[in-house]
C-alpha cells in the first residue's frame, strides 16, 4: 500500500514551496516539480496507462484511469484529475496553498462533481505544520494527524493519526535522501509495523525499485500474515528536457505488468517527444 489515501499523500507530496528554494519561516523547501525530479517549466502532464505482455510489449490502453496533473508557475501542483478512456472524470483533487506557498489543503470530488473528501492543515508562525484534519464527503470530521515533523525541503517525516473521537490509530515515518523518499514505515496503535517500503533510484532520480511489506490479520485464522512484493521500473524514452515519457513496470519475476506514457505541456516552449 504505497498510497494510504489521496489526502495523506497530499501531505507527503505537496508540502513544498516553489521552484527555486525559498524560505518559509525557518525552513527551506522545494517545489513539487523539483521533488518529482521533473525539469523545465511544466504547466501539466498527462499519464496514460497501457497493458503489457510478458515481453514488455505495449498492449491496449487500460480503461481507467488517465491522470492529469496541473502545476502553477512556481512549480507546485494545483489540480489532479483522473478520467477513464472515454474522458469521464472519475475524481478531481484541487490543492490550496498558504501565502508562503506551503501546502494548505485539498478537496476531492468524485464522478459528477459530488464531494468525496477533504483535508486541511494548520501551521505555526515558523511555517511548521501543527495538525492536519480530514473530512468525509459531508464535511464531517473523519481523522486527524498530529506529531507532524518536516525536513529542510518541507517534506513530512513523521505523523500520528487519530480518529474523530481522538483514539490513536497509527503512525507513519518517512526517510529521505535529499528530496528522494528512500523508505516509509507505518505502525499500528501498539507500535507494531503494519506496512513498510524502501525505494531505489537511478542517477536521474527516477524510481527504479520499490520493495514493500504489509501485515494484516487473516479473517479465517485470525493470525497475522505478511505479504511482500518487489516492483521494478525501467524508463524507455525521454523528451528533449530529459523527462521520461514512457515507463515499464515489472514484477519480481521480471514480467512486465504495465506501461505508462506521459505527455508534458511546457510554458512558452515546444518540446519534441
Amino acid at each position: 500500500m504505497k498510497k494510504i489515501s489521496i489526502l495523506l499523500m497530499g501531505i507527503f507530496m505537496f508540502a513544498a514551496c516553489n521552484d527555486e528554494k525559498k524560505e518559509a519561516g525557518s525552513k527551506m523547501v522545494m517545489s513539487d516539480l523539483t521533488t518529482e525530479q521533473l525539469k523545465g517549466d511544466i504547466s501539466s502532464y498527462e499519464e496514460t496507462p497501457y497493458k503489457a505482455d510478458s515481453t514488455g510489449k505495449m498492449g491496449d490502453m487500460d480503461s481507467c484511469c488517465i491522470s492529469v496533473s496541473e502545476y502553477n508557475a512556481d512549480g507546485n501542483a494545483v489540480k489532479n484529475t483522473s478520467k477513464d478512456s472515454k474522458g469521464v472524470i472519475k475524481n478531481e483533487s484541487t490543492f490550496e496553498r498558504y501565502d508562503n506557498g506551503m501546502w494548505k489543503g485539498v478537496k476531492t470530488t468524485k464522478e459528477g462533481g459530488k464531494p468525496e473528501s477533504s483535508m486541511e492543515t494548520q501551521q505555526d508562525d515558523k511555517g511548521q505544520y501543527t495538525i492536519a484534519r480530514a473530512f468525509d464527503s459531508t464535511g464531517k470530521p473523519d481523522v486527524y494527524y498530529t506529531g507532524l515533523t518536516q525536513n529542510e525541503e518541507g517534506q513530512i517525516l513523521t505523523w500520528k493519526q487519530y480518529d474523530k473521537d481522538s483514539v490513536f490509530r497509527q503512525s507513519g515515518e518517512s526517510k529521505y535522501d535529499k528530496n528522494l523518499q528512500t523508505g516509509f514505515t507505518m505502525k499500528d496503535s501498539v507500535g507494531k509495523v503494519k506496512f513498510s517500503s524502501s525505494n531505489k533510484y537511478n542517477d536521474n532520480g527516477e524510481l527504479t525499485e520499490e520493495n514493500t511489506s504489509s501485515t494484516k490479520k487473516s479473517e479465517k485464522t485470525m493470525m497475522d500474515t505478511t505479504t511482500t512484493s518487489v516492483t521494478k521500473y525501467t524508463y524507455d524514452a525521454h523528451d528533449e528536457m530529459g523527462n521520461w515519457i514512457q515507463r515499464t513496470k515489472w514484477d519480481d519475476k521480471s514480467k512486465a505488468t504495465a506501461i505508462t506514457k506521459r505527455t508534458y505541456t511546457y510554458r512558452n516552449m515546444a518540446v519534441k517527444k
